[in-house]
């Protein structure tokens, strides 16, 4: 809990040097009663059985909301006299909650119910069954179950217009957010692990096993795994790409086969293979770019504060991108940071010492002078829908001051290349 509260802390300041006293109107006021709703539907769960109610409407008819109850006060007083506009994650509409009542997506009212995976898998998956995983998964504090999209409207709201949302969490947290309320929350739970994919058992936080190192010279990075890469970490369906090309969402499990906390050979040499770490690439707006480049912020950009704590003369790391790049274009970095402050950047460089994780036989075959991966592994058509290759590449670095104590390790993305980089081991050697 230690994160969370100090990120809890952290957005009340934000919240605080935002608004201030010059708040937009009714801020304050739908704070409280997201609050009051809340409470409303705790005391529903008590007395059925754990379940959320069916719609906040429920709530007033069982008087635990007053009749008034579960909309923003500024709705009630036709301030900007307009109603908010509901995202098809809501339980207003015919049958469900009255227009103007805060968005509700435990609801299993909610008709819009992910057609996209429905479409390839015979059954269509609601956002209720997706936050109710979510609920059962560490950090559910994090995941909210009220949304007032209201305060967009407001006059004054353009000081924080890139975060118009007010939203309440199941732990009674209230906070601003965008569109995407995962975004404040990328460093500890990606946006895959928060979204469709849930519900096909892919694997939640903690994204490692309880195992520290067991091999000489590994670097332990549990404090910054935010993956697991045997399944599709980086995307959010289990399907990839347009009709023609269909084909299952590449992974690693063929490398990983879901054992973590080991030592594992590979290429004759021994790893520690635990989890993997994730960063963004560059975000691309275009429309016909979202199989080919990152289309939202899926992950966070940096990862800083492994610790080394050890003279260095040489280091090597197992990596790769997710997305394709220029040649030769710089797609992150490792800062090695030595004990009197200094820094020594290692860049990682697409085409040189790293590519994408996986590549169909026309982008084998444009490879051309690309480095060996260290493993490889070869996917057929059958299997996948496409025939393709897995690849994982290594990286070696040696200290040009090997005398000099490293203390601590930062992995940083590009902010000008899509190719969104992943570490998945690091070791080093002593002089």
């Amino acid at each position: 809990m230690g994160r969370f509260s100090a990120t809890f802390i952290a957005f009340w300041a934000m919240v605080s040097f935002l608004f201030g006293e010059n708040a937009p109107p009714f801020v304050n006021e739908c704070d409280r009663e997201l609050q009051k709703t809340l409470e409303a539907i705790q005391a529903w769960r008590r007395t059925h059985g754990g379940q959320y109610p069916p719609r906040l409407a429920a709530l007033r008819e069982s008087r635990l909301l007053s009749s008034s109850g579960g909309v923003c006060p500024a709705v009630l007083a036709e301030y900007g006299r307009s109603l908010p506009a509901h995202g098809p994650a809501s339980s207003v509409g015919e049958y469900g909650d009255p227009v103007g009542a805060y968005e509700y997506e435990l609801s299993p009212l909610i008709s819009s119910a992910m057609p996209s995976i429905g479409s390839f898998t015979g059954r269509r998956y609601t956002r209720h069954e997706i936050k109710v995983s979510l609920l059962r998964r560490p950090l559910w504090d994090q995941v909210p179950v009220l949304r007032c999209s209201y305060h967009r409207q407001l006059p004054g709201i353009a000081a924080n217009e890139s975060q118009p949302y007010r939203n309440i969490t199941a732990s009674g947290m209230v906070y601003s957010s965008g569109l995407l309320w995962e975004q404040n929350w990328l460093d500890e739970v990606p946006y895959c692990s928060r979204d469709c994919n849930v519900v096909f058992g892919l694997k939640g936080p903690p994204f490692h096993s309880e195992n520290p190192p067991k091999l000489e010279g590994a670097l332990d990075l549990r404090s910054w795994a935010n993956s697991f890469g045997d399944h599709p970490w980086w995307w959010t369906f289990p399907v990839f790409d347009l009709p023609g090309r269909r084909q299952t969402t590449p992974h690693l499990r063929p490398f990983f086969n879901e054992y973590h906390g080991r030592v594992g050979e590979v290429a004759g040499e021994k790893w520690w293979i635990d989890g993997l770490i994730q960063l963004q690439g560059q975000i691309s707006n275009k429309p016909d770019a979202v199989f080919a480049a990152p289309s939202r912020q899926t992950f966070p950009k940096k990862k800083q504060g492994v610790a080394v704590g050890a003279l260095v003369s040489r280091a090597s790391w197992l990596q790769g991108t997710v997305w394709v790049a220029q040649v030769g274009e710089n797609v992150g970095s490792l800062e090695w940071v030595y004990s009197d402050g200094s820094t020594a950047t290692v860049a990682i460089t697409y085409g040189v010492n790293t590519a994408s994780f996986w590549g169909d036989q026309e982008q084998v075959n444009s490879e051309k002078g690309f480095p060996l991966p260290i493993w490889s592994f070869h996917e057929t058509p059958a299997e996948t829908g496409q025939e393709r290759w897995l690849r994982i590449y290594r990286q070696t670095w040696q200290n040009p001051e090997p005398k000099k104590k490293v203390d601590v390790l930062n992995f940083f993305s590009s902010p000008d290349s899509p190719a969104s980089p992943f570490l998945i081991a690091v070791k080093i050697e002593n002089p």
